[in-house]
């Protein structure tokens, strides 16, 4: 069922959310939105999976919705965790995502 909250929130995350420093688009949705999205990425980044599980139960969008909408420094959540060697937390994404075998690529 959808509350009105949650239809919201999937709304302003459907849009595309660019996290970088010189945001020019911060204002177009709510602060507490924004510092909650910002705190997933940097879970994603972080290579912890309870961080990134409290990041996104924080927002409260589950991460098949964050993968689909939220964009870090340009990238999807995936690609950015695989940038960024988190390889754990890329595993955990792409499992909770139902990602195909193809999409983790190796280290160099």
């Amino acid at each position: 069922m959808f509350t009105l909250r949650r239809v919201t929130q999937f709304a302003l995350l459907g849009m595309t959310l660019s996290l970088t420093a010189t945001n020019a688009n911060a204002g177009s949705y709510p602060k507490e939105l924004e510092g909650s999205l910002i705190a997933v990425c940097k879970a994603v980044k972080s290579d912890s999976r309870i961080k990134l599980h409290r990041a996104v139960k924080a927002t409260g969008l589950d991460i098949k919705e964050l993968h689909e909408g939220l964009v870090c420094n340009g990238q999807d959540m995936l690609t950015f965790a695989v940038t960024h060697d988190a390889s754990k937390t890329a595993q955990h994404i792409a499992r909770r995502v139902n990602a195909g075998p193809n999409v983790l690529t190796a280290k160099r």
